[in-house]
């Protein structure tokens, strides 16, 4: 029957290693729900490397590095870990999530006002001016429900 390694290390291991072991068994619940950015990385004799996927969560948790120390500590049979250090790593497989380019509806129903198109009409850029122009459009669409965006 196959087992984690995470299961096996306490075989392979003398004694005196068991709290890191113990260590590499809890660290999901340790870290709660950051396990999907923080990775550990290496375990020496005081200190921990972590792994970090993203450089704003790797200031983030740097700044909350007393934090995690503490609770880190508190999950060990007494304080082992005197320091963090924190990598980035790159990123694990996760699903991927596509953005697209929202698309521009038909006209809405209601027709742009004499007064929106002369604002429109004082702006030189054509490019700014379409943009403009398709951005009220949008903004009509997601008030109007029938238009049957959103």
């Amino acid at each position: 029957m196959a087992q984690p390694i995470k299961e096996l290390l306490s075989t392979v291991f003398d004694q005196p290693d068991n709290w890191k072991i113990d260590l590499l068994r809890n660290w999901d619940s340790i870290i709660g729900n950051l396990n999907t950015k923080v990775y550990l990385e290496r375990i020496t004799d005081d200190t921990l490397v972590l792994g970090v996927t993203d450089s704003c969560w790797l200031q983030e948790l740097y700044m909350l590095s007393h934090v995690i120390l503490q609770v880190i500590n508190e999950k060990l049979d007494r304080p082992r870990i005197k320091q963090l250090r924190f990598k980035k790593v790159g990123i694990r497989p996760v699903k991927k999530q596509t953005c697209t380019k929202p698309t521009i509806r038909a006209r809405t129903k209601r027709p742009l006002t004499a007064k929106e198109k002369g604002a429109l009409a004082h702006i030189k850029d054509p490019q700014l001016q379409q943009a403009l122009e398709d951005f009220l459009i949008r903004c009509y669409q997601e008030q109007d429900p029938s238009s049957g965006s959103g």
